[in-house]
């Protein structure tokens, strides 16, 4: 960014999902299922940003546990987003996002005991 340019925070609306976020994140029990938080809350925060940004947008973020970042954003909600995303932290913030719920991932795929405890109680058969 250039010296003088203006930079929007959205760490407000940060703060105010951060909690639920991370209880919600807590509660989950299933590696497939931080994703879905994921997207829940990032398109909450979005939807506070820009009120064009709706439910119908869940299938253009992804949550992709990778080397550099672990979101994704489609091309054409980055294309509506552009402005947010080069003039403000919102970057910054969907990586923190994605990063907890990563590490989240990590501890429950990591820890396979406790998640298979968890599979086998939903096995039809072994009812």
């Amino acid at each position: 960014m250039k010296k003088g340019k203006k930079v929007l925070s959205y760490v407000k609306y940060e703060k105010e999902l951060e909690s639920a976020y991370r209880e919600r994140l807590s509660l989950v029990k299933r590696p497939e299922e931080v994703g879905k938080v994921f997207v829940e809350f990032a398109l909450n925060l979005l939807s506070k940003i820009d009120p064009r940004i709706d439910k119908s947008f869940s299938d253009q973020i992804f949550f992709e546990l990778n080397v550099g970042s672990n979101y994704r954003l489609s091309t054409f909600l980055q294309s509506l987003l552009a402005d947010h995303l080069s003039s403000s932290d919102l970057s910054a913030i969907l990586e923190r996002m994605a990063s907890t719920a990563a590490h989240r991932y990590k501890a429950l795929t990591s820890n396979a005991e406790r998640t298979d405890y968890f599979r086998l109680q939903e096995r039809p058969e072994q009812r």
